[in-house]
This record gives C-alpha cells, structure tokens and sequence, in this order.
C-alpha cells in the first residue's frame, strides 16, 4: 500500500488546525480532549446516524468535529470533502458519489449534477422499465412504465406480471389472454 505523503492531506478550515483531511476521504484528528493537540495524529471512525421519526437509515458517514470553543457537530464526510478538496459545490449542483457507495469519498469518486438530474439517476424511476402487454398473435396491445403500473391496471398482482416478464411461468399467457414483457 502506498504511503500517503503530506500532500495527501488538507486542513479541515474552521477547526484551528485540529482536523485533516486525506484525498481519500479519511479524517484525522489532532486535538485530545480539550485544547491540547496531539503530536501524531489518529484517523477518525466514520459513522452513519441513527434515524429519525420514520426515517430510514439514510447511509451518510458523518464525523464529530469539535471546534475551538469545544461545541461538536456532526459533519458529513462529503460534505468535507467538497469543500476541502473541491472548493464547494458549483452553483446549481449538488455532490454526489459516482460508484453509488455512499462509504467510499475519494476525490475521484465525487461527482456534480443538477437536483434533477442526481433525481433522474437515483431516484424511483431511474431503476423503472417499461412493460409491454402482448396479445397471442404477438402484437403490442399497451406499454405501461413499469411492472407495478401495468399490474394495477389490469387487475393482476405485481408478482404475475414480474414473473411473466422474467419467463417464469409454464404458460405465459394470463387468464386475461395476454402476457407481459419488458421493453428493450
């Protein structure tokens, strides 16, 4: 493994010298309980917060970062990165993980986009295909955008009509006289 050289790290800003960060998205910390800092530095734990209410655990890695006047504030890794590293976020873009890992925050794993577009790439339709009904002589009678919507409007469970798009069926025709498949 190769060893980091003092390049590798940046000054965390607003901490008076007390925390880095690497390139690789590790943090350090210098400081001991109090004003006192440490000589070698320790790397931190990176955790994900527990939710809220009726959240779910969102997968975020944040960091404890107390400041000089001992207030602490959780801060997510990303967000250090960006400003770090990156010099924040361009105006009208949000960060985002490339890979989808929301664990590994290296440089070159940050990417920025439009809401919309990190929307478009993440979000509930982005892993939606379209599904076509087809009568017995094989001609395309509807397309529905997903599996769920062509269930609910033929009066059939979103598990036949999954099933009749991935061919796991002996017959593939329903009792409605249609079968279903994925668009390409």
């Amino acid at each position: 493994m190769k060893s980091m050289g003092a390049t590798d790290w940046r000054e965390i800003q607003g901490y008076g010298g007390a925390y880095e960060v690497s390139i690789m998205g590790e943090v350090r910390n210098y400081r001991y309980r109090g004003p006192r800092l440490l000589k070698t530095p320790r790397i931190m734990q990176q955790y994900t917060r527990k939710p809220r209410g009726n959240a779910k655990r969102s997968g975020r890695r944040y960091v404890k970062l107390t400041d000089d006047n001992g207030k602490a504030r959780e801060v997510a890794v990303l967000k250090i990165m960006v400003e770090t590293w990156c010099g924040g976020c361009p105006p009208g873009k949000v960060p985002y993980h490339k890979n989808g890992d929301l664990a590994d925050h290296c440089l070159h794993n940050i990417g920025f986009a439009t809401r919309e577009d990190l929307g478009r790439m993440t979000g509930a339709k982005s892993k939606r295909k379209p599904v076509a009904k087809i009568d017995q002589q094989g001609e395309i009678v509807e397309v529905y955008p997903s599996a769920r919507a062509a269930a609910r409007a033929n009066n059939m469970s979103y598990q036949t009509v999954i099933d009749r798009c991935h061919g796991r069926v002996k017959r593939p025709y329903a009792l409605d006289g249609y079968t279903y498949k994925y668009e390409e």
